[in-house]
C-alpha cells in the first residue's frame, strides 16, 4: 500500500461501531487498531479541563466535589442538596421531605410549616405569624407585647417591681354635673370620676349610674376616694350590669359634706362559672 497523507484520504460520511482507527500503543510503540465501539464505551476522564461549559447534561455525573459557578439548573424536580453551601439559592415551593436537622437562619419563607420542630435554644427571632397552641417558651423575654388577649390556666406571677394594671390609653376622666345623683359616661377600663360638690348629708348614701361599655354583668369595680374632700369620710361600692354600673357613695361622718371628691376606679373581668 502506497503512502497516502491522511488529508488525502476519502471523508467518511458516517461511522459504524465496527469501523477501526489506527493507534500507537504507548507502552510497546506498536500500531494497533481500535474500533469506534471501543473508543466511545465507558471513557474515564481524570480531572478533565472542561473549559467554560455553557450548556450540557450532567445527569450521570457521580462527582462529589464538582463546583458549579452560578449554574442555570433549569427546573429540577428532585435531587440532594445536603452538601449545598449556597447562601442565595431560591427554592420555589420545594418538597423538603422530612428533614431531621438543618439551619433555617436565612430562610425568609412566610408560609413554611414546621411540625413539632426542635428549635434548640433560640436567643432571638420573630414569632409574629406563629399559630401554635401548644408551644412552650421557657423564661422568654417578650419585650413589649401588643397582643389583644392572653389566656392563662395557671398563676400570673409578677416578680421584682412589676405591676399588674393598665397602660396609657386604657384610662380616662369625667366630671359629674348638677348633683351627686347625676349620671356620668366614661367607657374606659380605668379612670377617675370627679363628683359634683353638692351637699351629702351625714350617714346618707347617694347613687348614680356610670355608663361604661367596657363593663359587663358580674364584673367587679375596684374604687378608691383618691383625692379631693376629706379622706376617710366616704364609703364606696358598685353593682355592675351590661354597659353600666350603679355607684354608691355614702357619707359616713356625723355631719353634712359638700365636697367634689375624685373617685378612681378599675374594672376587673369576673364570671360566675
Amino acid at each position: 500500500m502506497a503512502n497516502i497523507a491522511i488529508s488525502a484520504l476519502p471523508v467518511a460520511a458516517s461511522q459504524a461501531g465496527a469501523d477501526v482507527l489506527p493507534i500507537v500503543q504507548a507502552t510497546t510503540s506498536t500500531t494497533k487498531q481500535l474500533s469506534v465501539t471501543n473508543l466511545f464505551t465507558s471513557p474515564a476522564f481524570v480531572t478533565p479541563a472542561l473549559g467554560t461549559v455553557a450548556s450540557g447534561v450532567i445527569s450521570a455525573c457521580t462527582s462529589t466535589s464538582m463546583v458549579l459557578t452560578t449554574p442555570v439548573l433549569g427546573t429540577p424536580t428532585s435531587g440532594n442538596l445536603s452538601n449545598c453551601t449556597s447562601t442565595s439559592m431560591v427554592l420555589t415551593t420545594p418538597v423538603l421531605g422530612t428533614p431531621t436537622s438543618g439551619n433555617l437562619s436565612n430562610c425568609t419563607s412566610t408560609s413554611m410549616v414546621l411540625t413539632t420542630p426542635v428549635l434548640g435554644t433560640p436567643t432571638s427571632g420573630n414569632l409574629s405569624n406563629c399559630t401554635s397552641t401548644s408551644m412552650v417558651l421557657t423564661t422568654p423575654v417578650l419585650g413589649a407585647a401588643t397582643g389583644t388577649s392572653l389566656s392563662l390556666t395557671g398563676n400570673n406571677v409578677i416578680s421584682s417591681t412589676g405591676k399588674l394594671g393598665y397602660t396609657t390609653g386604657a384610662g380616662g376622666t369625667v366630671t359629674q354635673i348638677t348633683s351627686k345623683a347625676t349620671g356620668a359616661t366614661l367607657s374606659k377600663s380605668t379612670g377617675q370620676i370627679t363628683l359634683d360638690a353638692a351637699a351629702l348629708a351625714a350617714n346618707t348614701t347617694v347613687s348614680f349610674t356610670l355608663t361604661n361599655t367596657v363593663i359587663e354583668a358580674n364584673d367587679i369595680l375596684v374604687m378608691n376616694h383618691i383625692s379631693g374632700g376629706t379622706a376617710g369620710s366616704y364609703l364606696l361600692n358598685a353593682q355592675s350590669a351590661a354597659g353600666s354600673a350603679s355607684i354608691n357613695v355614702r357619707n359616713i361622718t356625723a355631719g353634712s359634706l359638700s365636697e367634689a371628691i375624685v373617685v378612681a376606679f378599675a374594672v376587673i373581668k369576673a364570671v360566675t362559672a
